[in-house]
């Protein structure tokens, strides 16, 4: 506990732990969706790549276990609620994934969603790297646009770093406090 009249710290961890030698950066996107995930209440959150077709989880943060989905694996990126909110057929915030499922012909994985809130990942250089979402398998979800807004915040953050790791600009100085 921090003495009398001074603020309080918060301790930002991530997910799992990190080895001694794995980049900074991965560990940095990984504590941002863990900030993310818990101040907007979603059990799970995820950057996910757009590329050659297919949508690729390239970072996840989760409150389940088992997760429902993991790093590195992928989908057909037409399937996804990612590449209809980059086609515009389907909103930044989605409260109820069911009243849309039908008319969205949804697979049956995304028709096990309740709501579903996600943006577009830009790099700083203006090309699409895909997207930052986050849902909710549980009813009773809260989000609004002021969520929308906060996660393009974070989609900003997070397409710094994932400019960083391979190197398409200069470092940046990015720090978690």
């Amino acid at each position: 506990m921090p003495p009398p009249g001074q603020g309080e710290m918060q301790v930002i961890c991530a997910d799992k732990p990190f080895r001694a030698d794995e980049v900074s950066v991965a560990r940095a996107v990984g504590e941002l969706l863990q900030v993310v995930r818990e101040s907007l209440a979603l059990e799970v959150v995820f950057i996910g790549q757009i590329s050659g077709g297919r949508r690729y989880f390239r970072h996840v943060s989760t409150a389940l276990a088992p997760a429902p989905i993991a790093e590195g694996g992928s989908h057909p990126a037409e399937e996804s609620i990612c590449q209809r909110l980059l086609d515009g057929r389907v909103p930044a915030l989605i409260p109820s994934v069911r009243e849309i499922a039908q008319a969205q012909q949804f697979t049956p994985e995304v028709c096990a969603l309740s709501s579903h809130i996600g943006v577009p990942v830009y790099l700083p250089d203006g090309r699409l790297y895909g997207t930052l979402c986050g849902f909710n398998l549980r009813e009773g979800s809260a989000l609004d646009e002021r969520d929308v807004k906060r996660l393009e915040v974070a989609a900003s953050a997070a397409a710094r770093l994932l400019a960083q790791a391979d190197g398409s600009t200069q470092a940046l100085d990015v720090a978690l406090a």
